[in-house]
């Protein structure tokens, strides 16, 4: 009987022929494309005879052989019996068919019909659940997939989100291909008795990565919340999830998302908002009807109607125009856009209706998302105050915005959505949330440790154990809700450069004389400019402010060339290199349709693949995005190609026009810091309060002047940003109490035609006013 070899001889054998066949296959030249055809063909035949004579009785003789122990290598390069093997290959043999025959019936069941506007777990869902009930055998993984369908069947049956009839599903499409989870399910009742709205656990995938894990929310009845956090990471996402009513919030908890989707129906904007208090609504429509039955003969609604009329002066009914002329007047609506209807307004004055109805008739739970991105500085200001000083106490404010000053002005908490995917809280403006930065990395940076120190030896000791299996073994030791993300600083450095010496050189600068520019009548009153004098070169730092349709942007088209005057004349110099960033990422056109963010950068400024990417990642744009295509990148993602763009030309004089709007906190305090240490000249036309501030003061703290369009024209304010503030102010105050003074003189003669028309009904006299 031959001896069994040592374990370690073995081995050592096994390796060694293992490492000589390879070096052999290595040497052996490479076989073309009929031999590897054929190479197959006959392996699978091989493998075929060696299935079924697996699976025959052994013989007489190889049971023999087997019981003298002969021994061969397995895969692995161990020693093992050859009865071992047998048994292993025989173990596969009935693997790999029951897996076929798996495949087989699934291809059998009926196919679901394929939506190609659904996600694909949806199509998927179809499939499973059609198999199930035709009874089906279903895997592991179908029947989570079908527990999965059937929750969200369930969800939607709840909340009424379904409109039957060949499964159509009317769910806020946006929030289609993300994923949600809650302890005890996304609709499990919330506590109706309070007006917080409290969720613990919360988990929200996009398609590509986690957005939210295990995290708390928790917003009190009350309180006015920013939500912060870098873009793309969910903050939008979340807002819609809760609008949607998708996760817990009290019945009593009427919720409403200010957004571009809003529809309206009235004849006017004036109505679409009056009709968002929809009490005074019914009663006025219940008082008509009433009315309408008096005049019918029918005297039995006389009592009623007196019950109605009380009711509405106890609301205060017709004093709601006065108020929403003011919301109107406010927010910038000129007295022939109130008195038209919305449809025919632009899509960012309809975000402006829409933001006029929310504030006219505040719900209990208001969401804003970028409320400022549609306005202009005068208006944020206004809406500044009114949230401040007008909105009610008992309404919940949750805002996302990337204005530090609006959400410092607004916010009496903050909720930071971190890199891991967790809900931090904080009480205080965002001046108390980055003194606390520091402290927080130094927090993750321990904890990283910690966990990957725990992960490593989880994974020494259950070295099969899956990884989702492990990581929560490794969650349950250290008590922690999620994994650690690697921690790094938001390293976004906006490193605008000048040519050297550029404030003192000539030929640099840009010079308007009598230069008149007409669109012809415009909705928002705008007639053009008339005997324009203006000059700006690479000393010049300046904001443009003024209301929307003042002429901004014109202003910014006429200083580039992309507007030719129609009298007058622009003076540009010979030497000038100007910069311009358009809000529209006009640069961006120039792309070829596959272009991706470096080869538009090496083609437009003849520079090395290298210095792109250097200068893409300064600006935040993550390596993975530097080789998509141009086309398929975020707002927030062109805009950083095209100021890397604008760091690479190096001009003497820098254009931009509303440059904070796709651009989160962080990279609007780089853009800030960045414009500070520029040694050019800058014109911004902004809407961010912040970045207005900067623009107005000098690197010694000196006010500068502030250029204001207004009345076809463009001022000089000397007074500084500050004064501007009060003079918006006073401003606003005046048109709102002139919108509200004719609104409250048409509604105290309806209060008296009410009056006189009851008493002439029931054959009193008419109570006084």
């Amino acid at each position: 009987m031959p001896k069994k070899p040592s374990s370690d001889a073995a081995k050592a054998a096994g390796k060694k022929a293992s490492k000589n066949s390879k070096k052999d296959d290595d040497a052996a030249a490479k076989p073309s494309k009929a031999s590897k055809k054929a190479a197959r063909a006959a392996a699978e035949a091989e493998r075929a005879r060696a299935v079924e004579s697996m699976l025959a009785p052994a013989s007489d003789d190889e049971a023999a052989t087997d019981s003298e122990g002969e021994w061969t290598t397995d895969k692995a390069g161990n020693t093992i019996s050859k009865a071992e093997a047998r048994k292993k290959e025989e173990e596969d043999a009935m693997r790999a068919a029951a897996k076929k025959r798996r495949a087989a019936k699934a291809s059998a069941a009926p196919a679901a019909p394929v939506d190609e506007g659904r996600p694909q777990w949806l199509v998927d869902y179809d499939r499973v659940k059609a198999k199930a009930e035709a009874g089906g055998k279903l895997s592991g993984k179908e029947k989570k997939l079908l527990k999965r369908g059937q929750a969200r069947e369930a969800e939607e049956a709840e909340l009424g989100l379904t409109s039957g009839g060949d499964d159509t599903r009317t769910v806020d499409a946006r929030l289609e291909g993300f994923s949600l989870s809650v302890p005890g399910g996304a609709t499990r009742a919330a506590d109706d008795a309070s007006k917080d709205v409290v969720v613990k656990g919360l988990s929200i995938s996009a398609p590509e990565k986690p957005l939210l894990v295990n995290a708390d929310l928790a917003l009190v009845a009350g309180r006015r919340y920013g939500l912060v956090g870098a873009n793309g990471r969910g903050k939008s996402t979340l807002l819609r999830f809760i609008a949607a009513r998708r996760l817990p919030v009290p019945q009593s908890v009427d919720v409403l998302l200010v957004d571009q989707e809003a529809s309206f129906q009235g004849a006017s904007v004036l109505e679409d908002v009056l009709e968002a208090d929809t009490t005074r609504s019914s009663l006025l429509a219940e008082e008509a009807a009433l009315w309408n039955d008096i005049d019918n003969g029918t005297t039995a609604a006389a009592e009623r109607l007196a019950a109605v009329c009380d009711e509405l002066e106890a609301i205060d009914a017709d004093a709601a125009e006065g108020r929403a002329q003011a919301v109107l007047a406010g927010l910038g609506f000129t007295e022939t856009m109130v008195a038209g209807p919305a449809s025919r307004l632009s899509g960012g004055w309809r975000v402006r209706a829409a933001l006029a109805r929310a504030l006219f008739a505040p719900p209990s739970l208001l969401l804003l998302d970028e409320p400022t991105n549609h306005l202009d500085l005068d208006a944020v200001l206004w809406l500044e105050r009114y949230i401040t000083d007008q909105l009610p106490a008992s309404s919940t404010l949750l805002t996302v915005s990337h204005d530090r000053g609006f959400l410092d002005e607004t916010s009496t908490d903050l909720i930071n959505l971190s890199d891991d995917g967790g809900l931090e809280a904080h009480r205080g403006g965002l001046a108390k949330l980055d003194a606390g930065a520091k402290a927080r990395l130094a927090k993750r940076t321990k904890d990283y440790a910690l966990q990957q120190k725990a992960l490593k030896e989880e994974r020494a000791k259950h070295p099969s154990l899956r990884a989702e299996k492990l990581e929560q073994r490794v969650l349950d030791r250290l008590g922690a809700p999620r994994l650690v993300e690697k921690p790094r600083e938001y390293a976004v450095h906006f490193d605008l450069r000048a040519p050297d010496d550029a404030r003192a050189a000539a030929g640099c600068g840009i010079d308007l004389r009598g230069v008149a520019f007409s669109f012809g009548a415009t909705s928002t009153g705008f007639s053009g400019f008339r005997d324009l004098d203006l000059s700006v070169d690479a000393s010049t730092r300046a904001a443009i402010v003024g209301a929307n349709g003042s002429g901004k942007s014109t202003l910014l088209k006429l200083i580039v060339g992309e507007l030719e005057p129609q009298t007058g004349e622009v003076t540009r110099g010979r030497r000038l290199v100007l910069g311009y960033y358009d809000q529209h990422f006009s640069e961006l056109r120039q792309c070829a349709p596959k272009a991706s963010a470096v080869e538009f950068l090496v083609a437009t400024h003849s520079c090395k693949t290298e210095e792109a990417r250097k200068y893409l990642g300064k600006f935040g744009l993550d390596s993975a995005r530097h080789v998509m295509p141009v086309r398929d990148l975020s707002g927030g993602q062109k805009a950083r190609v095209v100021f890397a763009s604008l760091a690479l030309k190096r001009p003497h004089l820098l254009v931009l026009d509303e440059p904070t709007n796709h651009l989160d906190i962080e990279s609007c305090d780089a853009l800030v810091e960045g414009l500070s240490s520029y040694e050019g000249g800058v014109l911004a036309v902004t809407h961010d309060a912040a970045l207005v501030e900067a623009l107005s003061r000098d690197e010694n703290g000196v006010e500068l002047p502030l250029f204001v369009c207004r009345d076809s024209k463009v001022c000089v304010e000397r007074g500084g940003f500050a004064k501007y503030r009060r003079d918006v102010a006073k401003a606003a105050e005046l048109r709102e109490a002139k919108a509200r003074k004719l609104a409250d003189a048409r509604a105290a003669k309806r209060v008296q035609d009410r009056r006189a028309k009851l008493a002439k009904a029931a054959n009193k006299p008419p109570k006084p006013p």
